[in-house]
C-alpha cells in the first residue's frame, strides 16, 4: 500500500488570531483590575486624608462658623483631588500587579496560556484600564484640583486656605525683574497692586543708577507700564547723585519688568493653578519669575493622559515575564520594585524640571517613554521565548 502526500487543500488551516476588545476574557480581567484599583485607591486615600487632616483638625472644625461635621465633610471632599491625583499612576500599577498575582496563584494564567493566548494577545484589558484612568487622572489633577483649592480658599477651611488667602497683602518680598530689583508688598487682586514699592535699576555694569519709590503702583494693560502714584525718585551715579523731591500729586510710569498675572498668583503652588493660567505663565518666563515650574507642570499634566496606562502595561508585562506560573516573594518584590522605581523617578523628574536642571518636555516624558521602552522590550523577549 502506498501513501500519497496530502494536498495543500487537505491540510488543516491555521486558526487566525482575532482581536476581541470586549470579549469574555477582557471583561473578566478589566473588572478585576477596576475592583482592585478601587480598593487600593480607598486605602491610600484614607491614609493620606488622615495624615493631612490630623495636624489641622482644630482649624478645620472651627472654620467659617459652620458645624464641625459639615466642615470635616467639605474639607475631605475638597482634598481628594490634590491627595489622590499624584498617586493614580502607582495605584494603577498596584491594581494590575495584585490582580496578576491572584490569577497566577489560581492557575488562570496557566489556563489562558494553554489556550494559546500569549501576553501580547492579552493586552486589551490593560489598554482599556489605561484609557479609563489616564483621562480621569488629567481631569482630577488639572481641573478638579485647582477648583477644589479655590473653593477651599473661599470656605477658609484648612491651613492651605489660610496660607493662600488672597484677601490679605503679602509681606515684603524681593523680586528680580528683567528691568531691575523690586521690593514691595503685593495686593493680589486681580488685578495685582503693589504697595510700598522700591524699584532699583542698574546699568549694564550692575551699577545702581536709579531708585523709584512709591506707596502704590498700578498696572496699565493698555500701555504695559506701571503707574507709580506719589513717587520719589533718586537718580545719578555714585559720585553725583541727584535727589528728586517727592511730589504728592505727581505720577510717573515705569516698566518694572514683572508680569501682573504672576503677581496675582504669587505664592500659590503650581499644582493649584488652572491650566489656562499655567499656559500663560509658561510663555512669560523672565518677567520677574522662572517659567520652568509652570512648563514642567504642564508637561506632567499632558503626560497624565498616558502615564497610568503605561504603568498598567509595565505591571502586566513584568508579571507575565517574572511570575508567569508561580508566585514567589522574590519575583513579586522585583515587579513591585520596578513600579515604585518608576513612581519615584517621576517625582525626581518633577524636581529636576521645576528647578530647570532638565527641560520640561524631558521631565514630563522620561518616565512614560522609558516605561514604554521596557514594555516593548519585555513583550518582544517574551514572544520570541515562546
Amino acid at each position: 500500500m502506498t501513501f500519497s502526500p496530502a494536498s495543500p487543500a487537505a491540510e488543516t488551516p491555521r486558526k487566525r488570531f482575532r482581536l476581541a476588545p470586549f470579549g469574555l476574557y477582557t471583561r473578566f480581567i478589566l473588572v478585576a483590575y477596576l475592583r482592585n484599583f478601587a480598593i487600593i485607591a480607598s486605602v491610600l486615600l484614607s491614609v493620606a486624608l488622615t495624615i493631612d487632616l490630623w495636624p489641622q483638625m482644630d482649624a478645620v472644625v472651627n472654620a467659617g462658623g459652620h458645624s464641625p461635621a459639615r466642615n470635616l465633610l467639605v474639607f475631605c471632599l475638597l482634598r481628594i483631588p490634590g491627595l489622590m491625583a499624584p498617586l493614580m499612576p502607582f495605584t494603577t500599577f498596584l491594581a494590575v500587579w495584585l490582580t496578576e498575582m491572584a490569577h497566577t496563584r489560581s492557575g488562570e494564567r496557566l489556563f489562558v496560556a494553554n489556550a494559546g493566548r500569549s501576553p501580547l494577545k492579552s493586552l486589551c484589558p490593560v489598554v482599556l484600564l489605561g484609557l479609563l484612568v489616564g483621562p480621569g487622572t488629567f481631569v482630577l489633577d488639572g481641573c478638579l484640583g485647582p477648583a477644589a483649592i479655590t473653593e477651599q480658599m473661599r470656605e477658609h477651611i484648612g491651613r492651605d486656605a489660610q496660607r493662600l488667602d488672597r484677601n490679605q497683602s503679602s509681606d515684603t518680598v524681593w523680586i528680580e525683574g528683567s528691568k531691575g530689583l523690586i521690593s514691595t508688598r503685593i495686593a493680589y487682586g486681580p488685578p495685582a497692586v503693589l504697595h510700598d514699592l522700591s524699584f532699583y535699576r542698574f546699568d549694564p555694569n550692575f551699577q545702581l543708577v536709579e531708585i523709584d519709590m512709591a506707596p502704590t503702583a498700578r498696572y496699565d494693560r493698555a500701555t504695559g507700564l506701571w503707574h507709580l502714584i506719589k513717587p520719589s525718585t533718586w537718580s545719578g551715579d555714585a559720585f553725583s547723585p541727584t535727589q528728586v523731591t517727592p511730589l504728592p500729586d505727581a505720577e510717573i510710569t515705569r516698566d518694572l519688568g514683572i508680569f501682573p498675572l504672576w503677581l496675582s498668583v504669587y505664592g500659590i503652588e503650581v499644582q493649584y493653578l488652572p491650566i489656562h493660567t499655567l499656559r500663560i505663565l509658561a510663555r512669560h518666563g523672565g518677567e520677574g519669575y522662572d517659567a520652568a515650574p509652570y512648563k514642567t507642570r504642564l508637561a506632567f499634566l499632558y503626560a497624565a493622559f498616558v502615564l497610568p496606562g503605561i504603568m498598567a502595561l509595565l505591571a502586566y508585562v513584568l508579571s507575565a515575564a517574572l511570575i508567569p506560573y508561580t508566585v514567589t516573594a522574590n519575583r513579586a518584590a522585583k515587579v513591585l520594585a520596578w513600579g515604585y522605581g518608576a513612581h519615584a523617578t517621576g517625582r525626581v523628574c518633577v524636581l529636576l524640571g521645576q528647578t530647570g536642571v532638565i527641560p520640561a518636555w524631558l521631565a514630563g516624558g522620561f518616565v512614560p517613554c522609558a516605561g514604554l521602552a521596557v514594555v516593548a522590550y519585555t513583550l518582544w523577549k517574551t514572544e520570541h521565548a515562546d
